[in-house]
C-alpha cells in the first residue's frame, strides 16, 4: 500500500494539521494488516499568480501516483486526471466553499470545473473529505457530489488537558487575524479595551505582528506558548464574515478551558452548537454576552467525540464508500 499526502504553504495553519492527522491516522489504519509505504510532501510556498499556479498543477499530476492520494483542493484536478484510468484514489480534503470569500475569477472557474467533473464521477475513488456535517451535506445534496465523506478535526486530549486553566484573567483572544474575520470586530476591541479588557489576535506571520492602543496581534514562539496564553482567557471569539470549514482555534480555545463565542457560520455553526457555546449574530451580542459573563461549557462527550482514539471510527465508513 502506498500512501501520499500533497500540499503546500508556508504555514502550519488549521488547514495543514487536520490534513496531516487524517493522513497519520489513515495510514496507522492501514498497517495494521498491511505494509504502508508513506510520504508527506509539501511545498513551503504560495503560488499566487497563473503562471507559478500552472507549475503548481503539474507538479501535483507528476506525484500522484499513490495508491491512496490525499490532496488540498488546489491540487485535486490533475491527481484526478493523473488517476483517471487506473484503481487509484484520491481524497480531496475540502475544509468550505463560500463563492462569496473574495475568490479570483480564475479561482472561481476552477472550482466550477471541479465540481462538475465530480459530479460526473461514476466510481467512488474520487472523494472529498469534508471537516463537518454542514460541508458534507452541502457537497453531498447543494452540490450533488455522490462521494462526500467527513473527517473531522481529531485532538489529543491528554496533551490540551495538560495545559488547561480554569483561573482567567480579564483577556479576550479575538480570535486568528484574518481578513475572514468580521471587519466590526475592530469596534468591539476598542469598547472592550475601554472596559479594562486587554484584547490580542493571534497569527502565524511574523510580518503581521502589531501593536496598538486596542489591541495586539501576537505570534508566539511556540505552539504550545499559544495555547497556554489563550488557556489563560476568559473567552475567545470566532466571529467570521465567512461560512467556516469548522474553526479549529475555537476547538482548541475550548480544549484548553476557554469559552467561545461565535457566528452561525458553515461549520463552526456545527462546533458551537455541539458544544454548547454561545451563538450571537453581531458584535453588539458578542460584548453583552462578555460583559455579563455568559460562558456555556462543552459535555464530556463532545471532547471523546472529537479524540484522535475516534479516527478509525470515521476512516472505516470513507474506506468502504
Amino acid at each position: 500500500m502506498h500512501i501520499k499526502y500533497l500540499s503546500f504553504g508556508k504555514f502550519k495553519t488549521g488547514g495543514y494539521r487536520h490534513e496531516t492527522i487524517l493522513f497519520d491516522s489513515l495510514v496507522r489504519y492501514y498497517r495494521k494488516t498491511t505494509e504502508v509505504n508513506a510520504e508527506n510532501i509539501r511545498l513551503k510556498r504560495y503560488f499566487e499568480n497563473p503562471l507559478a499556479y500552472f507549475k503548481l498543477l503539474f507538479w501535483a499530476f507528476r506525484h500522484a501516483d499513490a495508491n491512496i492520494n490525499i490532496v488540498t483542493s488546489r491540487l485535486a484536478l490533475p491527481a484526478m486526471l493523473r488517476n483517471r484510468n487506473n484503481n487509484n484514489e484520491v481524497w480531496i480534503v475540502l475544509h468550505n466553499y463560500d463563492p462569496n470569500d473574495g475568490k479570483s475569477n480564475w479561482m472561481k472557474w476552477y472550482y466550477r470545473l471541479l465540481f462538475k467533473r465530480l459530479k460526473s464521477v461514476k466510481h467512488n475513488r474520487f472523494k472529498i473529505i469534508a471537516v463537518s456535517v454542514f460541508w458534507q451535506n452541502y457537497f453531498s445534496k447543494t452540490l450533488g457530489i455522490p462521494n462526500a465523506c467527513k473527517f473531522p478535526n481529531l485532538f489529543d486530549l491528554k496533551f490540551y488537558r495538560a495545559i488547561a486553566k480554569t483561573e482567567k484573567k480579564p483577556w479576550i483572544h479575538m480570535g486568528q487575524m484574518s481578513s475572514k474575520n468580521d471587519p466590526e470586530i475592530y469596534k468591539l476591541a476598542e469598547r472592550l479595551v475601554k472596559d479594562g479588557y486587554f484584547c490580542y489576535f493571534s497569527t502565524l506571520d511574523s510580518q503581521e505582528v502589531k501593536h496598538n492602543g486596542n489591541f495586539e496581534i501576537i505570534k508566539f514562539h511556540t505552539f504550545r506558548d499559544y495555547l497556554t496564553q489563550m488557556s489563560e482567557c476568559c473567552c475567545t471569539l470566532a466571529l467570521t464574515d465567512v461560512n467556516e470549514g469548522w474553526n479549529r482555534v475555537a476547538h482548541e480555545s475550548l480544549l484548553v478551558g476557554t469559552p467561545v463565542i461565535g457566528y452561525d457560520k458553515g461549520g463552526l455553526g456545527d462546533l458551537l452548537r455541539d458544544s454548547n457555546s454561545i451563538i450571537v449574530h453581531n458584535i453588539d451580542e458578542a460584548y453583552t454576552c462578555i460583559r455579563e459573563g455568559k460562558w456555556q461549557i462543552p459535555s464530556e462527550e463532545f471532547y471523546n467525540k472529537y479524540s484522535l482514539d475516534s479516527s478509525d471510527i470515521y476512516l472505516e465508513k470513507i474506506c468502504n464508500q
